[in-house]
């Protein structure tokens, strides 16, 4: 995300932490998400509240069946909140092999310049960086905006190569562990409308500094990619937050061609809309074992109602069928939902709080 957009992501989720008033879920009652929808709830079974430090940005399975933690402000931890890699700042992981892994490293809010924004390889051998993705940006700038970078999520093609979608360049790269890079995607801005910016800020009479917004019906967003997949057909699917204004049911999912290079999304073959809006601020995808892409989205009222006007009902997961396109809502109402994942035995976990330090915290999800 550019400067047109008020704030970077990761400056967005970072501040988030310091105003949101979601209460923690008791440990010992179990968190009926909505009992009115296909049974959602997230089970009781989950890590003492505070072991983890918060905010949360990401989940991933390692190898070994334990879930792995991005826990921003120390690194790498363990669902519990054990540190298993110090890496400040870290906003992705995609592991390779037992205690091997890719990480991605955001801009921290400073999007804009050379913050620390990098891909590592993390392993046996410590944490090593691979590539500054910073340096790539201003040296490269792919969507011909302003230089801004904010790596924000991060999947393994093989034990050599990993992608990343980065936030704030709106691009999607290729990196392989000689830290060569390759832009594999670009994702455009897109015309959305103003609707829902305008009644969370009370149009026509809305809250001060927001006049402007009152008469503006439709004005262009930035894709800001914020997760990306693999799937079971070896394509790449791309989820997006979309910039500002925040609007509803605007979020793309771009499915993308494993050898696609450069591909300028939306006018290449190579990068075509697998949906076609009809998500809100995505912040996560995951296909489960049983090959349905899973969606992660902060908040139905977007990221605008929880990072600006610090409100916002809570986060959804959707499931896609592959084949037939249905989208069905299995969770709804989870507060600051920031990631998920699936163990081997096909549970599917998620972040809840994942933005509030102390109280952010890992629970599964039963539907």
């Amino acid at each position: 995300m550019k400067k047109s957009s008020i704030r970077g992501v990761a400056a967005m989720l970072v501040l988030l932490v310091f105003g949101c008033s979601s209460e923690p879920v008791s440990q010992s009652d179990a968190t009926v998400i909505n009992p009115t929808l296909n049974g959602a709830a997230a089970d009781a079974s989950r890590k003492e509240a505070g072991s983890l430090n918060g905010p949360l940005f990401d989940l991933a399975l390692s190898p070994n069946n334990k879930i792995l933690v991005a826990d921003v402000p120390i690194g790498i931890s363990n669902s519990l909140g054990v540190l298993q890699f110090s890496l400040p700042g870290v906003t992705s992981i995609a592991p390779i092999g037992n205690g091997v892994m890719w990480a991605s490293r955001g801009g921290g809010g400073q999007n804009t310049m050379d913050s620390g924004q990098a891909i590592y390889r993390v392993g046996n051998g410590g944490v090593n960086q691979i590539a500054n993705l910073f340096l790539f940006e201003e040296e490269n700038n792919p969507d011909g905006q302003d230089v801004d970078s904010n790596p924000y999520a991060v999947a393994a093609t093989n034990a050599n190569e990993a992608l990343v979608a980065d936030a704030g360049a709106n691009d999607l790269l290729r990196i392989d562990n000689q830290g060569n890079i390759e832009v594999v995607a670009v994702f455009p801005n897109e015309l959305v409308s103003t609707a829902n910016v305008q009644a969370l800020v009370g149009c026509p009479e809305p809250i001060p500094g927001f006049e402007f917004l009152c008469n503006v019906p439709m004005m262009p967003a930035q894709a800001v990619p914020t997760s990306v997949a693999i799937g079971p057909d070896g394509y790449y699917y791309v989820g997006e937050l979309k910039g500002f204004p925040g609007p509803t049911g605007a979020s793309n999912i771009w499915r993308i061609a494993p050898d696609a290079s450069g591909a300028m999304c939306g006018s290449s073959e190579d990068c075509v809309k697998f949906f076609s809006g009809g998500f809100t601020s995505i912040v996560d995808l995951t296909f489960g074992p049983d090959g349905n892409l899973y969606v992660a989205e902060l908040d139905e009222q977007s990221w605008f109602a929880v990072e600006v006007l610090q409100t916002g009902m809570g986060g959804n997961i959707k499931m896609c069928n592959m084949e037939t396109m249905e989208v069905t809502t299995i969770a709804t109402g989870i507060p600051l939902l920031t990631a998920i994942t699936f163990d081997k035995q096909g549970n599917l976990w998620a972040t809840q709080n994942a933005l509030i330090p102390g109280l952010a915290e890992v629970v599964q999800i039963s539907y």
